[in-house]
Order: C-alpha cells, then sequence, then structure tokens
C-alpha cells in the first residue's frame, strides 16, 4: 500500500473541502451557460448546452433558467477580456 491510500478521501482530491464548505455555508457556486442566438421565424431563442446533463437547451430570453433536466444555471453571453479595446 502507498502511503495516500491511508488517507482520507478529501485528501486526496483538492478543493474538495473549500467547495464542501462552501455548500455548508449557502454559498452555492453559480453555473454559466454560454447562449448560441437562434432566429426562428416567430421570435428569437437562445440555445446553451446544458453544463449538467450536457444536452442542448433552448430559451426565450437570457437570465437565470432552470432548465427541463432540472439544472439551475445562469445564461449570459461572455464579457471581454480587460484591457481589450
Amino acid at each position: 500500500m502507498t502511503q495516500n491510500s491511508n488517507e482520507p478521501r478529501e485528501a486526496l482530491t483538492p478543493g474538495v473541502r473549500e467547495s464542501n464548505a462552501a455548500v455548508a455555508e449557502g454559498i452555492v457556486p453559480q453555473l454559466i451557460a454560454r447562449p448560441v442566438p437562434v432566429q426562428t421565424s416567430g421570435r428569437l431563442e437562445f440555445a446553451a448546452r446544458c453544463p449538467e446533463c450536457h444536452d442542448w437547451h433552448r430559451h426565450v430570453s437570457l437570465g437565470e433558467k432552470d432548465a427541463p433536466c432540472g439544472a439551475h444555471y445562469v445564461l449570459e453571453f461572455k464579457t471581454k477580456l480587460k484591457g481589450a479595446a
């Protein structure tokens, strides 16, 4: 056996303690999905690949969304990089 095999699972996976602590404090990380505009015959819709199920979902507006698969994410375009003109 190696020395690491006797350590708890949290010690083997970096970042687990921080994320568990954040969830315990009520801070839930927000998932972000980047939309692709889709012009239909009747309106403008936004398609995005779901960060949880990795399927495509379509929405009629931007903002916080509840997907059909049960995922909750923010649908927003990527902003420009700092220093870009």
